[in-house]
């Protein structure tokens, strides 16, 4: 069940129990609001029309540092500027997000390209129509003794099998000059839990998101390197064909905003939005004057030879068919 809220303060207190306390499934919402977290000056409306008239756009994420652009969209007032509402809902699980894309309650998602072919394959057009600039870093327990990626044949890592990981870890041990068997996988399906088995030395490796890869690196993990640096950008975000057909002009505003954020980004010091990373991500408070965040891309549609990849991946896990076309899973929003 959803609980909707109004302050971006409100989902700070959910992730900090996903990352600390690593319970519940419901996710929150943060509606769209002009109060700005970032230091920014708010963006003027620009427009005379009423909240009522105002499209609003849904999109179902869960805390990771992909998620920083569309959080500066409300905070920054540029939802307002461009003349729509930003309704994002953060869920704690995939399966509810999913669930709540399926059921209609959600326009679009931030996901990645294994989950756009499973949803294809479940009969459900979505689209991908923007690159996100989520990363995976694979890292090694502290006392393991291994020092770089060349150490980790033979590993056991804890992964979410037939996932994002999965074709994640697999990728990066491709362009390694390793086989997907050359580690142990070891199905540990929460993210959590694989945090905590690589902190108890359970386990050899961990492949993780933020703000989870931030945390092991903070007990003495090593970092061995990421999917981005490796070339990979699997994070996508995606729409519904449903509501792309009738939120058009809202959903290609959106993308307008994103870009702006990531301008803005990309030319401030860290300093003047802070505050806003670790609340997004859900870094705890302790990280102030420590985060980073490296420079992010402007949205666009993702190369055909990625997302032709993935499909030939997925189809041999049996996801989805193998003659899925490049053209089927993306939409221009940007002509």
């Amino acid at each position: 069940m959803k609980t909707r809220i109004l302050s971006i303060v409100a989902m700070v207190a959910l992730l900090f129990t996903v990352v600390f306390s690593f319970g519940g499934c419901a996710n929150q919402s943060v509606a769209s609001g002009t109060a700005n977290a970032s230091g920014a000056p708010a963006a003027s409306s620009g427009s005379t029309a009423s909240s009522a008239d105002k499209p609003t756009i849904r999109i179902g994420m869960m805390s990771s540092s992909d998620v920083i652009p569309f959080v500066l969209i409300n905070e920054n007032g540029l939802a307002d500027k461009y003349n729509f509402k930003l309704d994002l809902q953060v869920f704690t699980s995939a399966k509810d997000r999913d669930a709540a894309f399926q059921a209609g309650e959600l326009d679009g998602v931030l996901t990645d390209y294994i989950g756009i072919c499973m949803y294809q394959n479940a009969g459900f057009d979505v689209k991908i129509t923007g690159i996100t600039d989520g990363d995976y870093i694979l890292v090694a327990g502290k006392d393991t003794g291994i020092k770089n990626i060349s150490q980790i044949k033979g590993k056991s890592i804890a992964i979410s099998e037939k996932t994002l990981i999965d074709y994640t870890l697999d990728n990066i041990l491709a362009n390694n000059n390793m086989a997907s068997n050359d580690v142990q996988k070891e199905v540990v399906p929460r993210i959590p839990d694989r945090l905590e088995l690589l902190r108890n030395n359970k386990i050899d490796l961990g492949l993780l998101p933020e703000p989870f890869a931030t945390l092991a690196l903070n007990d003495g993990a090593v970092n061995l390197g990421s999917a981005n640096q490796f070339g990979l950008y699997p994070a996508v975000s995606a729409f519904s064909k449903a509501a792309l057909d009738s939120k058009t002009k809202a959903i290609h505003d959106l993308y307008k905003a994103y870009n702006e954020a990531v301008d803005y980004m990309n030319n401030t010091d860290i300093s003047k939005y802070e505050k806003t990373v670790i609340k997004a991500v859900g870094y705890p408070e302790e990280m102030i004057g420590k985060i980073t965040v490296k420079k992010f891309r402007t949205s666009a549609l993702p190369p055909q030879k990625d997302v032709e990849d993935a499909i030939k991946w997925a189809s041999q896990k049996g996801l989805c068919k193998p003659d899925l076309k490049y053209d089927q899973l993306v939409y221009d929003v940007y002509s």
